[in-house]
């Protein structure tokens, strides 16, 4: 068991710091000209379609910072042995970039459903609701780019299933520990 959290921690580094650093320019409000929302200001049902928090800025870097992370991490494996034996993304069979966007992508699309569904119900962007959606709010990318990696890395359904939960408690304690740092408005 202790091998298998390994190798989750290892192989979701760069999207955790990817969305790290993401929250980081979101606060420092830094490349603001991509500050736009990725529903248009279109409508659904006379309620915003995303909300105000989706954006360009947030789908372009976390697309490009998780290439960039992605090629870091391989860089790691091609020197260490440590991160060699844990890795389980498959750079025989997909570039470095490939993973990237792949990663970055997949955590992005894994947030749209989850905010449709919230401007629907007309909970405020940025908060999550009920209890409910507090726990779909921490899941939502998760399982999006668990399925991309039971798809393109070495991944089981040991690995898909226990990553929910492991990646969940992970998102919980970043979340934490950005609201602590004052990079989020709320810990939840």
């Amino acid at each position: 068991m202790a091998k298998l959290l390994l190798e989750l921690l290892i192989t979701s580094l760069p999207v955790i710091f990817a969305a790290i650093t993401h929250m980081i320019v979101v606060k420092l409000d830094w490349f603001s000209i991509l500050k736009f929302p990725l529903d248009h200001y279109k409508m659904f049902r006379e309620k915003r379609i995303f909300g105000p928090h989706k954006t360009y800025r947030g789908l372009v870097y976390m697309i490009v910072s998780s290439v960039i992370f992605v090629w870091i991490f391989y860089f790691l494996i091609e020197q260490t042995q440590f991160f060699q034996s844990y890795n389980l993304l498959d750079f025989k069979r997909f570039s470095p970039w490939f993973y990237g966007i792949v990663l970055g992508l997949g955590y992005i699309l894994g947030e749209l459903p989850n905010s449709f569904v919230k401007r629907q119900l007309d909970i405020i962007p940025g908060k999550s609701g009920s209890f409910l959606f507090s726990i779909i709010d921490q899941l939502d990318s998760i399982i999006l780019i668990n399925i991309l990696l039971l798809i393109f890395a070495k991944f089981t359904f040991a690995h898909f299933f226990i990553g929910i939960i492991f990646y969940g408690l992970i998102h919980l304690i970043i979340n934490i520990l950005l609201y602590f740092f004052k990079l989020r408005k709320h810990p939840f």
